[in-house]
């Protein structure tokens, strides 16, 4: 089913297909409102989801219902990618709607062996399972500790209203 595109909701841009098993285990959970999530294609490598939404900022701008979402390995250099992702948005309009997540390692994989998960969707139920009312302590792994900041935006952009049941 499409999201209302007149509603808010939330384009996921993936790098690679473990994300994508994440998102899907994600969108199953019961306080998960998965209508409002379209979650695209995987990208294949980082540098594609940054010019996924170089392509699609005209339209994120001109739609202020629709927000982004980048999923990402930061290979151990988060702070380059999020100074990309910054320089990306710097002029938008649509820059308190973009978000950027992702594992601090070389490979997402690295956190779903870190959590002793047998697969990614696992790994997404896991992050997600008590939201939007506490973090569970999956989010304390030192993969994802770069986070921790973009959550706090997204909550603070009333996301969490809307994008949990």
């Amino acid at each position: 089913m499409a999201v209302n595109l007149y509603k808010n909701h939330l384009v996921i841009y993936l790098e690679d297909q473990p994300y994508r098993g994440i998102v899907n285990g994600i969108k199953t959970l019961p306080n998960v409102n998965d209508t409002v999530i379209d979650s695209r294609p995987p990208c294949g490598g980082w540098g594609k989801v940054f010019a996924e939404l170089e392509s699609n900022l005209r339209l994120l701008n001109a739609r202020p219902e629709m927000h982004a979402l980048l999923l990402m390995d930061f290979d151990n250099v988060f702070a380059k990618r999020r100074s990309k992702f910054d320089e990306l948005l710097k002029e938008q309009d649509c820059k308190d709607r973009v978000f950027l997540l992702g594992v601090d390692d070389k490979e997402s994989e690295d956190l779903k062996a870190s959590m002793n998960q047998s697969n990614n969707e696992a790994v997404g139920k896991d992050l997600l399972r008590h939201c939007p009312d506490e973090q569970t302590d999956a989010w304390r792994n030192p993969h994802l500790h770069c986070n921790s900041n973009e959550i706090k935006r997204m909550q603070a952009a009333g996301m969490f209203v809307w994008l949990f049941a």
